[in-house]
């Protein structure tokens, strides 16, 4: 019947139960649940068979887990032995299974003991009883030394049980624990540990029985009030503690670690009570005046005042050389920190530690507080203490009204210059316009605007506050130079493209900077920026303009290079104004050449400044626009007089560049410009074995047509047809057969003339191509099949 999965779970456990009570064969019972799959009996079954094995700890751990309470109790009804009693009685009080604990107690044979000790000894006699459910259970709720204990001392530990019952708060369990009727628990087993736990947990009725149980009650002041300590969030219990009637608990116990404790958590009742206790009350000014210290921090009012007020030792203001007064001023506290300085007896100092109160007020930008300070009635702060640190951080910060504040005190009042002018220095790096103001127009020691010389100056500048260098330059009296540093100020307005700056500082009077400083490097980062406008001021300065041939034309070169047509026209025209100076190089229109420029080029051939002074002693230029594909840089190129005066075999080095990169226009404008044939004609057979090489077979042709000198392009012919014939190209063989019938090179010449050593894969046409693709591109028509014929 027991295998119907229909069954419902309450009838099987009764059934199960049942014939239990009525000595039914465990055996029976296992192989009858083992079958069935409802959750609740497969559980019992569990148990039973584990109490079959003689492990009724764990048999009882699964059914206080699954809530089965008649079987739990009916399980500890049959203990195996006393030990086994003990274990599970742990557990009943784990689970605050009050009818449990009971009949466990009240068994008739090996009845467990209310003061039984746990410790490792027992925990490991039980293991081989115990699932490591139980003990993973077990463990956490013990004592913190349970399982470091050795077996002699745990032979000595009573009341595990109780301890874990008062810890979980199992009140009815306690009591029953306190009044067995044999081997009842002592209140104070472990030094008063139940005490403490039930103490920490806040269970005020606990606590009231362990310390009014019968016998052996537990004492208020256990380990040195560690009790008073757990409990100091529970004025209830810190009453009962203090009030007991035997072995009551010090409120002064652990050097004041109690009071020290409400203060952290802002009891202002059970601060009151720690003092005001009737014997042995706690001081106030416990462990050098810690508790006043912590209540600075946390902003308790109250409790500064209770402390500093307290009938016998009351704490004092001044404590920790004001270590209360710092705190207070940092965290904003200005009612403790009036409290403080007001103090009836050992007020703090205002100006405690050299000051520091004002300088972290001022850091923190608490306006009450410093004035609070400065007005102190004795021993108020100086508003230049360390040299004027709370006016240099009060600037940095940017709190204008304390600067104001520090500025206008009635006695030892801060310099506006101090440290050199440092506060304005600060108070300039952080962009504030008003105080900077402040400081310069300071009524006594105003701040210089020229100090260190001139860093206040480039600070405003790198930061681009305008209304700050304005002001520097404007000032009355030791007004910022626009030169100092040699231009620096000039140069970071540059970098940072500040063109209004830049405009400030080259219009100053008398000391505006000069526009050509360090060599022109100004000019040169403006160029290099691409700003147009900061370029325009630069050369049209008034005094000092900056040169545009400065170091050797690099702003020309940097112009042309990014092809800033508008700035190199600037530039030219500065040149044809003040003339040149330096011999500039051909740099600039070769870059301008190589990146495509051809309004830029265009201008530099034009210039003849530019012209007069740049160095045209080779043809590098050409070659590079060349060398890129730009066809009408190459014709400006090739019609400048300056390089019809100039040829050094230019053409023929580009001859070959356009014939290596099949610009057939450019090859043809070369062709045409070609004036020293003799020169040229050994480089016009390089250019046919680059052209053959890239299968160019219209740059071929017009080498071919080309006038030349034949008997000097016997080696070229030999090498441009030994790639075609490699590379199958039969329309470039067939012009070269006809140039030869038709009277060029000698054919013997041809023949006998050396190969050159040409990589297999320059053979096979142009670089990184199939050569087999080659032949399909180059082949003479659907009637061409298999190799070209062979020049014997």
């Amino acid at each position: 019947m027991l295998r119907d999965p229909g069954l419902p779970e309450e009838l099987v456990a009764d059934v199960l139960l049942r014939a239990l009570r009525l000595g039914a064969p465990i055996s029976r019972l296992s192989v009858v649940c083992r079958s069935w799959h409802a959750v609740v009996a497969q559980n019992l079954a569990d148990m039973l068979i584990a109490r079959h094995r003689g492990a009724m700890s764990q048999a009882l751990c699964r059914a206080l887990e699954h809530d089965q309470c008649a079987l739990a109790c009916e399980l500890a009804s049959r203990p195996q032995s006393v030990e086994d009693s003990n274990l599970a009685l742990l557990l009943a009080a784990i689970h605050g299974r009050a009818d449990v604990a009971q009949t466990l107690l009240d068994a008739p044979k090996h009845a467990a003991q209310a003061d039984s000790g746990g410790g490792p000894g027992l925990m490991r006699r039980a293991a081989y009883k115990a699932s490591a459910e139980v003990l993973r259970g077990f463990l956490p709720h013990c004592c913190d030394d349970f399982v470091a204990r050795t077996d002699r001392e745990a032979e000595g530990r009573t009341g595990d049980a109780l301890v874990v019952a008062a810890s979980k708060g199992h009140t009815e369990i306690v009591h029953m624990l306190l009044h067995a009727r044999e081997h009842a628990a002592h209140a104070d087993c472990q030094q008063g540990a139940a005490l403490v736990k039930a103490a920490e947990g806040g269970h005020k009725e606990i606590v009231r029985m362990l310390l009014n149980a019968p016998q052996h009650a537990a004492h208020a002041d256990c380990q040195d009030g560690r009790a008073l300590l757990m409990a100091v969030s529970h004025i209830d219990i810190m009453c009962l503690l203090l009030n007991a009637p035997q072995h009551a608990a010090r409120a002064d116990c652990q050097d004041g670690w109690a009071l020290v404790r409400a203060v952290e958590g802002g009891h202002i009742d059970i601060v009151r009570l720690l003092l005001n206790a009737p014997q042995h009350a706690a001081h106030a000014n416990c462990q050098d005046g810690l508790a006043l210290i912590h209540a600075a921090y946390q902003g308790h009012t109250k409790i500064v005042g209770a402390l500093l007020t307290a009938p016998q030792h009351a704490a004092q203001a001044d404590c920790q050389e004001g270590d209360a007064l710092l705190i207070a001023a940092e965290e904003g506290h200005i009612e403790i920190v009036f409290v403080l300085l007001t103090a009836p007896q050992h007020a703090a100092r205002a100006d405690c530690q050299e000051g520091d109160a004002l300088v972290i007020a001022a850091e923190r930008g608490h306006k009450e507080i410093v004035s609070v300070l400065l007005t102190a009635r004795q021993h108020a702060a100086c508003a230049d203490c360390q040299e004027g640190d709370a006016l240099v951080i009060a600037a940095e910060r940017g709190h204008k009204e304390i600067v104001s504040v520090l500025l206008t005190a009635r006695q030892h009042a801060a310099r506006a210059d101090c440290q050199g002018g440092g506060a304005l220095l600060m108070a300039i790096e952080g962009g504030h316009t008003e105080i900077a103001r402040t400081l310069l127009n300071a009524p006594q020691h105003a701040a210089r605007a020229d100090c260190w010389e001139g860093e206040a100056l480039e600070r405003a500048v790198e930061g681009g506050h305008s209304d700050i260098v304005r002001m520097l330059l404007g000032a009355p009296k030791h007004a910022a130079h626009a030169d100092c540093q040699d231009g620096q100020a000039l140069l970071a307005a540059v970098s940072k493209g500040h063109a209004g700056i830049v405009r400030l500082l080259l219009g100053a009077r008398p000391h505006a900077a000069h526009a050509d400083c360090q060599g022109g490097a100004a000019l040169v980062k403006a160029v290099s920026g691409g700003r147009t406008d900061i370029v325009r001021m630069l050369l049209d300065a008034d005094k000092h303009a900056a040169r545009a041939d400065c170091k050797d034309g690099a702003a020309l070169v940097l112009a042309a290079h990014g092809g800033h047509t508008e700035m190199v026209c600037l530039l030219l025209g500065a040149l044809q104004r003040t003339g040149c100076a330096n011999c500039l190089s051909s740099e600039a229109l070769e870059v301008a050449s190589s990146n495509g420029h051809t309004d830029i080029v265009r201008m530099l051939l034009e210039s003849p400044q530019y012209a007069a002074h740049a160095d045209f002693e080779c043809g590098q230029a050409l070659v590079l626009a060349v060398r890129r594909g730009h066809g009408q840089i190459v014709r400006l190129l090739l019609k400048a007089p300056q390089y019809a005066a100039h040829d050094d075999g230019s053409n023929s080095k580009a001859l070959v560049e356009a014939a290596r990169g099949g610009h057939a226009e450019i090859v043809q404008m070369l062709l045409e410009a070609t004036q020293h044939a003799a020169h040229a004609d050994c480089w016009s057979s390089e250019a046919l074995v680059e052209a053959a090489r890239g299968g160019y077979i219209e740059i071929v042709r017009m080498l071919l047509a080309a006038p030349h000198n034949a008997a000097q392009a016997s080696r070229g012919y030999k090498d441009a047809l030994h790639i075609a014939r490699r590379a199958r190209h039969v329309e470039m063989q067939r012009m070269m057969r006809e140039v030869i019938e038709a009277g060029g090179p000698d054919r013997s010449a041809i023949i006998n003339a050396p190969l050159s050593p040409l990589p297999l894969h320059v053979c096979s046409g142009r670089s990184g191509q199939d050569p087999r693709a080659q032949r399909q591109a180059h082949t003479q028509g659907p009637g061409a099949r298999g190799r070209a014929p062979k020049l014997d």
